[in-house]
């Protein structure tokens, strides 16, 4: 019983028997000897190797079978024994009988995946007479051969070992014969290489990188000159719509502010300074970088330099400088103008027993016929004499329980100023008309103040202090006057609190003529009932399969 011995050539696995694995072992011995000082000797052997894997693969009948020396013999005689090749390289090789010839792609001839090559050596014609027929057939076909040339590349094995190439050509597939084969291999590598014109291959890869090179630099500059232009019209187009668009609109305000009274044009300042000037800062601001701009787009479409001179330049930046700087001093100006607040104060008593009650009314005579309103906001008065005076609504009426028998009106005025004095000042300023007779108080719905004080936050607190069990009848129209968290027992907000009689107790107004009212709402099957009563009427609203009915009874 002999030994077996593993081993693995071309990456696959094979049992041998002890005398088969000597003799094999003996014959790449000699064979790796022999082409010891040849070119390509690594590639040879390996090439051998894999040849003698192919024939151990063909003579094995399953997996355990076991390769015996009669195998090794019969692969050793169909490759060739080394004493055969001794005198190789001086004596003309004999070329060993011919194979079929097995179909392959052949990588060292193709365009795309080598099946014209392949073909051509297996039906032994050029390829590039199977090229021109698959050419044909492509055209005269729309594309439909395609399928057929893709089918082949992926069935037909590509010839990637030099057995395989032996194969394609029909050549036996021995030693000599892969020898000869890895040799031509090489030279034609290596007469390729020295057919090489490296001076003149430098030269003109010198060149074509000349060339291309300019060719990427012609075209970065007819892309960036594009990217130049479409910018350059984009911004002049910006630039000259806003310019135009601030020309229109000075011109426009310009006409429009000669038919406004200058008090009216200076409404919104505090600054006793042209209000046009302000527009004009306010357009050279704005309009100056648009200047800039339009320049700027018109160099961009443009080769000349010179758009606009140094000197326009600088004058331009000044001016847009300074415009700068004074409407911020203004804006702080203003800002300063109403940093402190200021309040004046005014009270008058009267004697007011408790049992009469203080009716109190709005007063709505027209005094002034000539006014001018701004934005909803702001009302210009004149007087008789010709003087213009702000006219404001913004005033609040509170109440207020006092500890005596006498009832006190109290008017605190609150105006805005960049001084405590001058604050003080705009609050003096304000005029408040009331008149009190019969136990009756009329209040103005308005106060005036110089036009002078313009937009400076303004307003008017009124407060009543009455003595405890005081009655109080307020009008309907003084709802507008009423501050808005009156102490009352009804818990009425402002203008519910007009038009009813009132009572002063312990600091709140207990209403007199305000009626309780209940209501009940059921609902049935077919429809509701609604009840809602106070003291004197009965609502009953009903809704059911005869209708709507609706009934009101008085006490």
């Amino acid at each position: 019983m002999n030994k077996t011995t593993n081993i693995h050539l071309a990456k696959t696995l094979y049992s041998l028997d002890e005398t088969a694995y000597k003799e094999l072992k003996s014959y790449l011995d000699q064979l790796a000897l022999l082409f010891n000082k040849t070119d390509g000797a690594k590639d040879i052997l390996e090439d051998i190797e894999a040849r003698i894997a192919e024939l151990f693969t063909e003579r094995k009948v399953n997996e355990r079978y076991v390769i015996s020396v009669e195998d090794v013999e019969e692969v050793i005689l169909i490759l060739g024994k080394p004493e055969d090749l001794i005198d190789d390289e001086n004596d003309e090789i004999k070329e060993g009988s011919t194979e079929p010839k097995k179909l392959f792609r052949d990588p060292d001839d193709r365009f795309l995946g080598g099946v014209a090559g392949g073909l051509g050596h297996y039906f032994g014609i050029d390829s590039v007479w199977i090229r021109l027929i698959f050419l044909i057939l492509f055209f005269s076909s729309v594309g439909g051969v395609s399928p057929v040339y893709v089918l082949l590349w992926i069935l037909i094995p590509e010839a990637k070992t030099t057995a395989d190439k032996l194969k394609m050509k029909g050549e036996s597939v021995n030693v000599s014969n892969i020898k000869k084969k890895i040799k031509e291999e090489l030279d034609q590598v290596s007469n390729s290489v020295k057919d090489i014109d490296y001076d003149g291959i430098e030269d003109k890869l010198k060149k074509k990188s000349k060339i291309f090179l300019d060719f990427i630099l012609q075209i970065s500059k007819v892309l960036i000159r594009i990217l130049r232009v479409t910018l350059g019209v984009f911004i002049l187009f910006i630039s000259s719509f806003t310019l135009l668009g601030l020309l229109i609109g000075t011109i426009i305000g310009s006409v429009f502010s000669t038919f406004i009274p200058h008090e009216m044009l200076q409404l919104g300042l505090s600054l006793d300074i042209p209000f046009m000037l302000i527009g004009l800062f306010t357009i050279l601001i704005i309009g100056i970088p648009f200047v800039f701009l339009f320049t700027l787009g018109l160099r961009l479409i443009s080769t000349s330099k010179t758009i606009m001179g140094k000197t326009s330049r600088i004058v331009l930046l000044g001016v847009w400088i300074l415009s700068l700087i004074t409407l911020i001093v203004f804006g702080l100006y203003e800002t300063k103008s109403f940093a402190i607040k200021g309040k004046n104060s005014q009270s008058e008593s009267w004697e007011s027993p408790a049992a009469d009650t203080l009716k109190i009314y709005l007063n709505d005579e027209k005094k002034y016929t000539e006014t001018v309103t701004l934005f909803n906001n702001y009302t210009i008065v004149t007087n008789e004499s010709g003087d213009n005076f702000r006219l404001d609504k913004d005033i609040q009426l509170d109440f207020e329980v006092i500890d005596n028998k006498k009832t006190v009106i109290t008017i605190d005025k609150n105006a805005h100023g960049w001084s405590q004095k001058k604050a003080l000042e705009n609050a003096q300023n304000i005029a408040y008309l009331y008149e009190y007779y019969d136990s009756q108080l009329i209040l103005d719905p308005y106060w005036i103040s110089p036009a002078e004080q313009k937009i400076n936050p303004q307003d008017i607190k009124i407060t009543l202090s009455v003595p405890e069990g005081k009655y109080i009848y307020l009008d309907t129209e003084v709802a507008s006057l009423l501050a808005y968290n009156i102490k009352n027992d009804q818990n009425y907000y402002r203008k519910r609190i007009a038009g009813h009689l009132w009572k002063m107790e312990k600091g709140t107004l207990v209403c007199q003529d305000c009626l309780p009212t209940s209501g009940k709402l059921e609902i049935k099957e077919s429809g509701f009932d609604l009840n809602v009563t106070n003291k004197k009427t009965r609502l009953e609203v009903t809704l059911d399969e005869k209708g709507l009915t609706v009934s009101k009874k008085t006490d």
